[in-house]
């Protein structure tokens, strides 16, 4: 266990506080603070400062007071968005430990495919800025209408605890590049990584106020940042639960909002499948930062002549994944974030018939927060653990008999974030593509994801885009000018008004 995370973070986050309020480290008006604990053995790390609606306040009235002069140049924002992305790559080590100490991600991921996605977002989004212009519309009789995209002005942004240096990024990355300014507040089990991305965008340049990090808990300073009358949208990435509430907020302060929710995806697996590429893209998507991510495809449905030999090869091929501690190279699934998320996965799984794999090499850490990865084949369809998201290394694994059973299986669900199927016909994958109601559907691959890519829920899994032009562009709002060359005529006339 990495025990000197002073090493790692900002030195004036322990003698000032970790608000990152206009270009300066500080500690909540009320001088509140928190405990900020590591899920891999549940010591204790740091003392975080508990933003309050004064230290929100005072966040967006920052970022308000520099809105105006960052909109300005389009080729200084995508320079020092180019800057970010090198700083992030060069202190890639340091983040990911701060990642995986503080998420419990396994360290051989933090450290290079988060590092990098991270980085590639803002190389991706640098590349946008002076690309999201308007257009003109040529209307006859000497008038053109001019489109234009202007930004927001302040976002306000929170973001979730699975993937804190990305979330963050991909909050960040297209709001800057927009000509927006930011508050974010990081999930408080994970917020320290946030931190030092917020010290290392200052170092690539970043004017003070453009970034503003609010630590601390959702009712009382990220609400507050949901209704403030200066703040234009709202983005958030959450749970469905949560989300509701964001919506609600938002929607009666009458102000946009962007949401990224929960899932519970299918992985349909037909019988003219690559049985065991498929087995080892459910293994990968269920276990997957011990199932801890939005896009899971943790539902495994099976043609029924394959299940049997489906489930022994997923258990073959889980039975080699190390569990243990993240900060272990060879780790490649570490503990769940907290207590409460730990005894909600054992609550949603009790009394399932489980078989559970890699049992020779679970090695928890005394204290974490681990669950043993397991494959369930027996369990009520229309219990808790068919229909909620677990968010946990289990996965469900369901027959089905014909395609069009498999179909309504996999829109027999609240949520639509994502699909995996798995079939050599054409005709499946098109029918696939068509018929299945979610935000992305993988054909024969799991995860595949890059910065250009859009990737938004359907359904009770959110609202808006993440990732991609069609993120950047619902970062900007429209304005239409509408210009005569010639003079105007009333259709009324042109009488002289009488005195």
């Amino acid at each position: 266990m990495h025990e000197n995370i002073r090493d790692l973070l900002p030195a004036e986050c322990f003698s000032r506080g970790t608000l990152w309020i206009g270009g300066q480290w500080c500690c909540a008006a009320d001088a509140g603070s928190f405990a900020v604990t590591s899920p891999i053995d549940d010591r204790h790390l740091m003392v975080a400062s508990r933003a309050q609606a004064t230290d929100a306040d005072r966040a967006v009235r920052a970022a308000k007071s520099v809105a105006a002069s960052w909109a300005g140049d389009s080729g200084k924002r995508s320079a020092l968005m180019l800057r970010i992305a090198e700083e992030i790559r060069k202190h890639a080590q340091e983040l990911g430990t701060i990642e995986t100490v503080d998420s419990g991600r396994p360290i051989s991921e933090t450290t290079t495919d988060s590092v990098q996605h991270a980085a590639g977002l803002f190389d991706y989004y640098a590349g946008l800025t002076d690309k999201l212009h308007g257009s003109t519309v040529p209307m006859g009789n000497d008038t053109t209408a001019l489109i234009e995209r202007e930004p927001f002005g302040v976002i306000g942004a929170i973001s979730a605890w699975n993937y804190p240096l990305l979330n963050a990024a991909t909050k960040i990355a297209p709001i800057l590049a927009c000509g927006n300014t930011i508050v974010l507040k990081p999930a408080e089990q994970s917020p320290l990584v946030t931190l030092l991305l917020a010290a290392l965008m200052r170092k690539a340049g970043l004017p003070d106020g453009v970034v503003n990090i609010l630590t601390g808990f959702g009712p009382e300073a990220g609400a507050p940042l949901i209704t403030h009358p200066m703040v234009s949208k709202v983005s958030f990435t959450g749970s469905m639960k949560t989300g509701r509430r964001v919506a609600a907020a938002a929607g009666a302060a009458l102000k946009g909002v962007i949401l990224e929710l929960g899932g519970k995806s299918p992985l349909i697996v037909f019988d003219d499948a690559d049985l065991p590429r498929a087995a080892s893209a459910a293994v990968f998507s269920t276990f997957k930062n011990a199932g801890q991510t939005c896009t899971s495809c943790a539902r495994v449905l099976v043609a029924r002549p394959l299940i049997e030999q489906f489930v022994t090869l997923c258990s073959a091929i889980a039975a080699d994944l190390r569990v243990g501690d993240p900060l272990d190279p060879e780790a490649q699934i570490g503990p769940l974030i907290s207590a409460e998320q730990l005894a909600r996965v054992r609550r949603l799984t009790a009394g399932v018939d489980a078989r559970h794999v890699c049992e020779e090499r679970y090695r928890p850490v005394p204290g974490g927060h681990f669950f043993p990865p397991m494959i369930v084949t027996k369990y009520a369809f229309d219990s808790d653990f068919a229909r909620q998201e677990i968010f946990g290394p289990v996965m469900a694994v369901r027959p089905f008999d014909t395609d069009e059973e498999a179909w309504q299986l996999a829109n027999e669900t609240e949520y639509g974030l994502a699909a995996s199927v798995w079939t050599s016909s054409l005709h499946r994958a098109e029918r696939a593509r068509r018929l299945i109601e979610c935000g992305i559907v993988w054909i024969n691959c799991a995860h595949t994801l890059s910065a250009g890519t859009p990737i938004g829920g359907h359904k009770a899994s959110g609202l808006g885009i993440e990732h991609g032009v069609e993120a950047a562009e619902q970062y900007m709002k429209v304005k239409t000018s509408v210009l005569m060359s010639s003079g105007w005529h009333s259709p009324f006339g042109m009488r002289s008004a009488s005195t």
